[in-house]
């Protein structure tokens, strides 16, 4: 709790001055309204003197007090509008970009929609942790002080009852609320299924179209939600048993405090001036234990949002910059793989083994061999998305740990083997490349990827939505949509990973071709299961276990009559 309120108020008060003036009105404020019932004593003490003159000057002093309370409430809230809108953001962009700085294996076990969720509720959360402290529990609290120096100069007796029912509606609130959060948490966790199971079927609703399982994924919905809607009751029923409890407790003392008044009243040790005061604050004050308790209720509900929420910013990053980190200047593009070994954290078995392997300036290498033998994951520790167990990986002699991963990865342009578009036209996910790109930059890098001629037939041209993660194009017009992305980019390393896999013969022909002409003088390397793509490499490394097998061109792996390059070769000429 108290980590949770520290990070909060690290947001909230970041604006220390206005941050001091906030609480000292919001205080004030409590206080002007809170006096207000004393009031009604002087006015009963004052009625019988029948001094019209006392009376009128008791009434201004009320009026005053009351229009006092109006411009402090709304100060109040402008102030805190002013702290809230600023730190909401500000928390926002913090997560956001602490949830861009986390590793790629993070982000490869994390469900999208239990993070949309968590950010989404957290967001709320934190504008319900403000107004229920700052509005509800102060004022409850301050309220109670100012009742507590009027009853105490009144009665000891009362003074005396009157803690003691607060602090027993406290007890009973403690109690309820606990059990209120743990309820919470269980909710919590079956809504990020919940979002996780919707945005999963948003994305995929194309593969859940083709194999025609709708039916299966409204099921599959409805078996979460007959889960959330069991722990949502259990939820629900600590609120219905709190407000029966603190409606016993509150009207019990409401009913003591008069009881003792009116003894108190009858025996003369009060005036009738005294038992209003006693009823005008009770009036005023213990339905506010109702607001108290809707408060710590609020703030049960949002503690549980808005912990998961900071708790996104407690995700370590492992894969960390230098503190000192080397500027990738006038960098030639040579790379080299010394002793590196790497296994990921949830296998026991390495995933490459001790990775032997130098990319002279402007090479071409080709990486082939089965899936799972480690190509992919070569590519993945030379831009750090995660470091290596053993051994180092060097550009032009710098060990890839000197450089910041963003100044690292501006080096290298990629084709992905499953390029994702965003929601956005086919220009803007080509542009994307490079910042500051011009129209006639876009159109230029669409021609060489061989993908202008296809944009233009389209309705809008490059202006054209293109859906949900390049939905509307094929899987080889995303190819080369990412293919001008990845040349707008301007890198001294290109990685193609498995480029042309999904596309068709005459689309491969026209991609190879402006491929190589892209990479030329480059530095380049390619994943590939199409022999055909890798031909024209400089060098060929075949890899099989982990291991590298062998490396040559692709005419000296040829010539090997029992290599496995020869073998993969053959199998793709009899599939031809």
């Amino acid at each position: 709790m108290l980590k949770t309120l520290k990070t909060f108020y690290a947001f909230l008060f970041k604006k220390r001055a206005v941050a001091v003036l906030f609480l000292i009105v919001v205080v004030a404020s409590s206080v002007a309204a809170s006096i207000q019932p004393y009031f009604y004593k002087l006015f009963v003490d004052a009625i019988p003197s029948l001094d019209f003159q006392k009376l009128l000057y008791i009434l201004f002093a009320y009026l005053g007090i009351r229009i006092l309370s109006l411009i402090l409430d709304s100060s109040s809230f402008f102030l805190g509008d002013v702290l809230t809108i600023d730190a909401s953001a500000d928390l926002r962009e913090t997560v956001f970009k602490h949830l861009h700085d986390l590793d790629f294996a993070f982000h490869t076990d994390k469900s999208s929609g239990s993070l949309i969720s968590a950010i989404k509720r957290g967001d709320g959360a934190f504008w319900n942790f403000y107004f229920s402290i700052h509005y509800r529990l102060i004022d409850v609290l301050v309220s109670f002080i100012v009742m507590l120096y009027f009853f105490k100069a009144l009665d000891l007796r009362i003074f005396i009852l009157v803690i003691a029912s607060f602090l027993f509606a406290l007890v009973v609130t403690y109690f309820f609320i606990k059990g209120n959060i743990k309820t919470r948490k269980n909710v919590n966790k079956l809504e990020d299924r919940i979002s996780g199971v919707i945005v999963d079927n948003m994305i995929n609703f194309e593969t859940v179209k083709l194999f025609a399982k709708e039916l299966w994924e409204r099921l599959r919905l409805k078996k979460v939600d007959r889960d959330w809607k069991a722990a949502v009751w259990k939820y629900v029923l600590t609120f219905r048993g709190l407000d029966i409890g603190m409606g016993v407790v509150i009207n019990t003392s409401i009913f003591l405090l008069f009881l003792l008044a009116l003894r108190l009243t009858v025996s003369g040790e009060l005036t009738i001036g005294d038992f209003v005061l006693v009823v005008g604050f009770s009036g005023s004050f213990y339905p506010k234990i109702f607001e108290l308790v809707w408060g710590f209720r609020d703030l049960a509900k949002s503690y549980s949002d808005i912990e998961r929420y900071f708790g996104l910013l407690d995700y370590q990053v492992k894969v960390k910059d230098p503190k000192n980190p080397v500027k990738p200047r006038g960098i030639k593009g040579e790379i080299e793989y010394k002793n590196v070994s790497f296994s990921y954290e949830d296998k026991q078995a390495d995933a490459i083994k001790n990775i032997n392997l130098a990319v002279r300036e402007g090479q071409s290498v080709a990486l082939i061999g089965r899936s799972g033998v480690g190509k992919t994951t070569l590519v993945k520790l030379l831009m750090r998305f995660y470091d290596v167990d053993q051994g180092s990986i060097t550009i032009d002699g710098i060990n890839i740990k000197r450089f910041t991963k963003s100044d690292l990865r501006s080096l290298m342009g990629v084709v992905p083997q499953e390029p994702v578009l965003f929601n956005n036209t086919v220009g803007h996910n080509i542009g994307y490349g490079k910042v500051g790109v011009t129209q006639k930059e876009i159109i230029a890098a669409a021609k060489l990827a061989r993908i202008h001629e296809f944009i233009e037939t389209l309705p809008k041209k490059y202006d054209t939505k293109v859906g949900e993660r390049g939905i509307k194009l094929s899987g080889g017009q995303k190819q080369r949509v990412a293919i001008a992305r990845m040349i707008l980019s301007e890198p001294e390393i290109i990685i193609f990973d498995e480029a042309t896999s999904q596309l068709d013969s005459e689309s491969e022909k026209l991609i190879q071709e402006a491929f190589w002409k892209a990479s030329e003088n480059k530095t380049t390397i390619i994943i590939a299961h199409r022999l055909s793509t890798v031909m024209r490499a400089d060098k060929i490394v075949v890899m099989d276990e982990g291991k590298i097998k062998e490396t040559g061109s692709h005419r000296e792996l040829l010539a090997k009559k029992e290599s496995l390059y020869r073998h993969f070769w053959d199998l793709q000429i009899k599939l031809d």
